[in-house]
Order: structure tokens, then C-alpha cells, then sequence
């Protein structure tokens, strides 16, 4: 299933939440709808679903218009599953029953029904689970019977609006590639709410980030953590250095990881490249684990440069920064 968004506007009275949305995917793509709370993605989503109408523009699912100005194809009839923050299973049903409601409102029935039921719970490896109910379920349980209850009608798309946020650090990480390896052998197109870039760069194949209403920019997950269009998108993705000189009116863009810290008596090896060095003292040191990361204030640039080194270096020692030219991008 492919999905094309042209140029879609949406406001509620006086706010502006959606403003010129053009996006355009494949089927089986995994899209990440990524920005901050309040930037438009989950209002998108609802317009994707036909749960809120457009104002402008027009929203096509293989190539069939089910949203646009004065007209709506109800939610019901575009055949997409949707998955929630807070699972949105009922409480009364077993699993089940909570898997089979979509497919009975298809009036898929008797043995259908249940080969259909097993056969989804089996995806997500639940099938010994269909006599509980949710309150007997764990959280990383109950988000695997949402998906389950989603994918089950096989729908054409699959909408969901942060559905990991409410699980714990580790179930988190594991729900992310269970997610993935499920969607791709299903060759299911996938539209994801997240404001988490981790979790949009290790999940899609391609990621729109939103600012204010607007798409800020589109692409894999790779141009947009190394090729920003913006220090919007830069610091957005990941730690960014924007560096400007004192008196200087460009602005270039670095990761912490691409600057190397290079203690005084390694220097030498780098003195082919004096002038991408420079010299400054450590201002803030925190440990990261494996590494740590500095703040390091050098006096020729407007604001500290953020670096990580895998040894302990004490706060106001002098170091020099090797800041190679080829990892920095013009914002």
C-alpha cells in the first residue's frame, strides 16, 4: 500500500497545526513522523486515519483520495489498523476476544475467525496467552496483543502514535526490533509517531521531521543525523556542535562523536593538519559508560565545543581539538 500526502493544511480556530504536508512512501515502508510535542505528528495521523478532516490538500491510499477539502472517507473504510499509547484493549475481553473484535466486525466468523486469531497471536508468539485478560498481562504483553489486534484484519496501513512510550528502558529496545522483524516480513507500510530519535533512526526507513507544522526535512535516517538542514534537525537528531567563530556570521554543523580530543603530548602525530586544531580548556566532564563527554571552552568560538573521549581528563586542563574538515557541514 503507498501513501501520498499533498500539501495538507489543518487549523483548529486560530492555530495553524498543519501547513503545506507533502509526503510520498511505498508500500512496506516504516515512516517516522519525529519532532517535539505540539509540532503536528499525532494531528497527521488522526488526518491519515479519518479521525480529524483536512482543510487543503490530499491524502491518497494507493492512489484513491480518502481525504480532501469538503470530503472524508470515514475511518472505518480505509482498512487501517492503529495502535495506541495505552494499548486501548478491553478490559472485559480475553485476548481472544480482544484480537477477534476488528475481524468480527469484518464478519469473519467460526473457524476462519479462529485460524486467524492463532495464526496473528503466533506472529507475536502470544497463541498460549488467549484465555487471559489484560490485567493479567505484563506491559510488553499487552503491547504485543495491541499489535496483534491491529495486524490481524490485515489492513492496508498501520498507524501508531507512540506505542513504546509507556514501557521501561530494556522492554523498550526489545519491542523496537520485535516490531521491525514483524512489519518487514509482513511487507506492511508503516506511519510511526515518535518524539524519540533513537527510536526513529533504529526503526525507520525513512523519517519526517516536523517543526511548527511543517515538514523540516525528509529522508533516511543517515542524511538526516549527517546532512541537517537545519540546527533545528541537527540538535533534533542527536548532540550537535554548532560552530560559529567570535565575529563570524556562518555557522557549520559537527557531531561530538567526528571532533577528536587529543591530549598535549599526542599532538605531534597531527601537525600536518594544524589548522584544523584548536586549543581550549575542559569546562564540564560527565560519564557516559563507556566514555565521557566534555564541554570544552575554546576562546575562538562562540559557544563550547562538545567532544567524547574514552580516558578521564580533569576539569580546566588544557587540550587541543582536532575538528576535521571533511565531518563538517555548512547549516
Amino acid at each position: 500500500m503507498s501513501l501520498q500526502i499533498a500539501s495538507v493544511h489543518k487549523r483548529f480556530g486560530e492555530k495553524q497545526v498543519l501547513s503545506g504536508i507533502h509526503i510520498s512512501i511505498e508500500k512496506g515502508t516504516f515512516l517516522a513522523l519525529l519532532g517535539p510535542s505540539g509540532c503536528g505528528k499525532t494531528t497527521l495521523l488522526q488526518a491519515i486515519a479519518g479521525l480529524t478532516s483536512i482543510d487543503e490538500g490530499k491524502i491518497m491510499i494507493d492512489g484513491t483520495v480518502v481525504s480532501e477539502s469538503g470530503r472524508e472517507v470515514p475511518a472505518e473504510k480505509r482498512n487501517i489498523g492503529m495502535v495506541f499509547q495505552d494499548f486501548a484493549l478491553w478490559p472485559h475481553m480475553n485476548v481472544f476476544e480482544n484480537v477477534a473484535f476488528g475481524l468480527k466486525l469484518r464478519g469473519i466468523k467460526g473457524s476462519e475467525l479462529k485460524t486467524r486469531v492463532v495464526e496473528t497471536l503466533s506472529i507475536f508468539h502470544m497463541e498460549e496467552y488467549v484465555a487471559r485478560y489484560p490485567h493479567e498481562l505484563s506491559g510488553g504483553q499487552k503491547q504485543r496483543i495491541a499489535m496483534a489486534r491491529a495486524i490481524a484484519p490485515k489492513p492496508h496501513l498501520i498507524l501508531m502514535d507512540e506505542p513504546l512510550s509507556s514501557l521501561d528502558a530494556g522492554l523498550r529496545d526489545e519491542m523496537r526490533y520485535e516490531l521491525v522483524r514483524i512489519f518487514k516480513s509482513l511487507n506492511m507500510t508503516v506511519v510511526y509517531v515518535t518524539h524519540d530519535q533513537m527510536e526513529a533512526m533504529s526503526m525507520a526507513d525513512q523519517i519526517v521531521i516536523l517543526k511548527n507544522g511543517k515538514c523540516e526535512q525528509i529522508g533516511v535516517p543517515e542524511s538526516l543525523y549527517y546532512e541537517p538542514v537545519s540546527e533545528y534537525v541537527a540538535r533534533f537528531m542527536g548532540a550537535a556542535n554548532i560552530l560559529r567563530k567570535k565575529g563570524e556570521p556562518t555557522e557549520s554543523f559537527i557531531r561530538p562523536d567526528d571532533v577528536q580530543l587529543i591530549e598535549f603530548e599526542s599532538a605531534d602525530q597531527l601537525l600536518s593538519h594544524q589548522d584544523q586544531i584548536v586549543t581550549g580548556r575542559i569546562l564540564q566532564c560527565s560519564f557516559q559508560g563507556h566514555k565521557y563527554r566534555y564541554f570544552v571552552d575554546v576562546p575562538d568560538f562562540e559557544k563550547s565545543i562538545e567532544v567524547t573521549y574514552p580516558q578521564k581528563i580533569r576539569i580546566g586542563e588544557q587540550v587541543r581539538l582536532f575538528i576535521p574538515l571533511n565531518k563538517c557541514r555548512e547549516l
